[in-house]
């Protein structure tokens, strides 16, 4: 386009301005019809294999064809036949073949068969391995001897072999098996034995909060220096806990959630002493915590640094747990049927089956009133026990 408009007279000439030729330019552009490129054959032979192979719809097909560069249909069946062969049926295949077909133009029994068996070998089901590979089709492209092999067995070692637990680590957290373990996880992972974490609960800081122990290995090993500083026990599970927090929030915005203590009441050893029972409770947004604080205020008549002794409280949900069992805890405590003994925190702390079981259904014959108070969700079933 450039080219022809350099041609024109007016131009060439040098008898045209550099807006004119702008405006000229733009017009060339915008008032003419574009054309498409005709396809290459090998092009077309890819979208094809991706239509009719694939299952993939023929704008799709076109998409993943402009992004692999296939002279013949060979390999890419080959690659076909081996993931169905391990139980990838079409729409497992037809996503893969969208999301990264370049898949295709691996070598079928060098990249993809030993990556697969490494999966079966370690005892997972080809259905759980079909719809990792599905999920994640970049571990593909992962290192067999430098990242998978090591890696899953890292997992499976440290999670104690547990195939069930391995099975939802792994496909919560996939990213972790192409992770570096030699640049954090191992050191990490030492520093933890080194203080005398327990295996039991380094499998737990990995099942749950897997990011936690990629973290910088000198910021981790400082966290953890912090909390044996802070009288935390690191045979507890409240230790991880704590570490899992302390890494995961940036220093102003653990500055942050001092400030928002501070201006409720709490002083600092509160807070501190709130964090060791309870280190998670640093994670509940700010406007949460003063619409809980709030409602203790306003309803139960506690000072707000009385939750300071009973941090969880500010966990429970607002709307499914502490307003329902607050209205069944008014209702009793004003006719006078639950003693002098009952505290609301004791309530809410129980299981909401043993509450209804106990508070609810005890008394909805003579107190009907009960169920709407307590706004029974939905989803539970509301049919009275026979005894």
């Amino acid at each position: 386009m450039l080219a022809i408009l350099l041609r024109n007279p007016l131009v060439a000439g040098g008898r045209i301005s550099p807006g004119a030729f702008l405006r000229l330019l733009h017009r060339e552009l915008f008032s003419r019809p574009f054309t498409t490129l005709p396809s290459s054959p090998n092009s077309d032979l890819a979208a094809s294999f991706f239509k009719t192979s694939c299952g993939l719809s023929p704008s799709a097909a076109l998409a993943a064809a402009s992004r692999l560069n296939m002279k013949t249909t060979a390999n890419a069946e080959s690659v076909l036949r081996i993931l169905a062969s391990y139980g990838f049926d079409k729409s497992n295949i037809a996503l893969m073949a969208a999301k990264q077909p370049i898949l295709f133009s691996f070598h079928p029994e060098k990249c993809i068969k030993p990556k697969l068996d490494l999966f079966i070998a370690a005892g997972f089901t080809p259905n759980f391995v079909a719809k990792l590979f599905t999920k994640s089709s970049e571990l593909f492209k992962a290192s067999l001897e430098r990242k998978l092999s090591p890696n899953l067995h890292l997992l499976m070692t440290t999670l104690g072999g547990d195939l069930k637990i391995a099975a939802t680590s792994i496909a919560r957290n996939t990213w972790i098996l192409g992770f570096d373990r030699k640049k954090n996880i191992l050191p990490n992972i030492e520093t933890l034995r080194e203080h005398g974490v327990a295996g039991a609960n380094i499998a737990k800081l990995i099942e749950r909060w897997p990011r936690t122990i990629t973290r910088e290995s000198e910021r981790f090993s400082k966290t953890v220096a912090l909390l044996e500083d802070m009288g935390f026990d690191p045979s507890k599970e409240t230790f991880i806990r704590g570490i899992q927090v302390n890494v995961g929030l940036a220093p102003p915005t653990w500055e942050r959630k001092l400030q928002l203590y501070r201006s409720l009441g709490w002083s600092q050893e509160e807070t501190l002493s709130a964090f060791k029972k309870c280190p998670l409770f640093l994670l509940i947004s700010e406007e949460k915590v003063r619409k809980v604080v709030a409602f203790f205020v306003e309803n139960l008549k506690w000072e707000p640094s009385r939750l300071a002794l009973q941090p969880i409280l500010l966990s429970f949900s607002f709307e499914k747990r502490i307003v329902p069992k607050y209205a069944v805890f008014n209702i009793l405590s004003t006719r006078g049927l639950l003693g002098t003994n009952m505290s609301f925190s004791t309530l809410l702390r129980m299981s909401e089956s043993t509450f209804l079981k106990k508070y609810v259904w005890k008394y909805s014959d003579t107190i009907p009133e009960l169920l709407d108070a307590y706004k029974v969700k939905s989803d539970m079933a509301v049919a009275v026990p026979s005894n």
